[in-house]
């Protein structure tokens, strides 16, 4: 009988700011760093599922990697592009692929290298994307980038609950105090309210320190039919999608996560669990209004007192459910969907160092794409667990 299909082996590179390695360079990186992690080689692998950044038109990975790579011959070989979404649903593809005996080793790859030397983060991303159709009347009336976006969002959540920058104060506070103990995290000091207070505002309500920490980088999950390795194997247990592809303007919110309950209750379903088996949740949170967002989308707390929820300590250590435990892309690192994959396995395998969650074995990745617009929850299982 062929064995169950598992997460084996992950590599995970952060380009320093002075590395100038290209996007393909970081991913062979990566994934020679995810077989050695699952004591294989890359001819073994049979399998590749490429995510790019859609938004990127000239430095990013293709599937001519697959011949720049050394692979053999390969039967799973493909990309897919459902923004944000897309790591963690090529994670539930791969073994899928690997549990039908279609591959043995297939690796889910992402790589990113928008940064550029001399070039500010929100001047590299917000140039992204184009100038035509709806995202250029957008930039023709000023909204350059995501944060603009999702500044607008969150005035219209703050006006919908009665949340207040405070609430974002809070999750920037907690994630920090997370990220302390992530030595990946690019900002670990401690973060005291009035050092928020003094971060300057880029797109009212959001200062600085509620946006995302854009790194170049590259990252891989092997997937594979055997136990290789000597780290914790781990599975999708439960995967789920939604998409609302809504217009931007009145009377259609814009900002009510359309999908994502729907998403997170049909994963843990799937895995046959209820939100209180969770250990931990991870959230991708390209800003500090998201989880608060999804917090209160998922049911851990009531419309406009996520920040509450978050200021009563329940998303930190010891707290009923541990979020973002490496501090998220707010105070750790922003690679697209990767970083809350990552610090998921990182809490199953036990490898979380002083912020491991004791005895973790259950977690859930919830994120996003667009504005809010793609949802999509994956539940990973350590196998001595299932």
């Amino acid at each position: 009988m062929t064995a169950r299909a598992a997460i084996t082996g992950v590599g995970l590179v952060i380009a320093e700011p002075t590395d100038t390695s290209s996007a393909t360079e970081l991913a062979l990186r990566a994934i020679h760093a995810a077989c050695d992690d699952a004591g294989i080689s890359i001819a073994d692998i049979d399998g590749l599922l490429l995510n790019h950044n859609e938004l990127i038109a000239e430095d990013k990975v293709t599937l001519d990697i697959a011949r720049q790579g050394g692979f053999g011959e390969l039967s799973v070989l493909y990309e897919l592009n459902s923004k944000g979404t897309t790591f963690s649903l090529l994670l539930a593809q791969a073994q899928q692929a690997v549990d039908a005996g279609a591959a043995s080793s297939v690796v889910v790859l992402f790589a990113d290298a928008a940064q550029r030397q001399g070039v500010g983060s929100g001047a590299a991303f917000a140039a992204m994307g184009g100038a035509g159709g709806q995202r250029g009347l957008e930039r023709a009336g000023g909204m350059l980038g995501a944060v603009a976006a999702y500044a607008f969002l969150a005035a219209h959540y703050f006006q919908a609950t009665g949340a207040s920058g405070r609430d974002l104060m809070a999750i920037a506070i907690a994630q920090r105090d997370w990220a302390a103990g992530n030595p990946l995290a690019r900002a670990r000091a401690v973060l005291a309210e009035a050092d928020y207070l003094a971060s300057p505002f880029v797109a009212e309500p959001l200062r600085r320190l509620d946006c995302a920490r854009p790194v170049n980088g590259a990252a891989a999950v092997l997937v594979t039919s055997g136990r290789q390795g000597s780290s914790a194997a781990l599975r999708v247990a439960g995967a789920a999608q939604r998409s609302a592809e809504r217009r931007r303007h009145a009377p259609v919110s814009p900002w009510e996560p359309i999908g994502a309950a729907d998403a997170f209750s049909a994963a843990l379903a799937q895995a046959g669990i209820g939100s209180s088996h969770l250990h931990t949740l991870q959230i991708y949170d390209p800003f500090t209004v998201v989880p608060l967002i999804l917090l209160e989308a998922f049911g851990f707390a009531e419309p406009g007192r996520a920040g509450e929820f978050v200021r009563d300590g329940q998303v930190g250590a010891g707290g009923s459910m541990p979020t973002n435990t490496g501090g998220g892309q707010i105070s750790g690192y922003y690679l697209q969907g990767v970083t809350p994959v990552f610090e998921a396995v990182t809490q199953l395998r036990g490898l979380g160092g002083d912020r491991q969650i004791p005895d973790a074995s259950i977690a859930a990745v919830a994120a996003i794409g667009g504005r809010l617009e793609h949802h999509s929850t994956i539940v990973l299982e350590r196998e001595d667990a299932a």
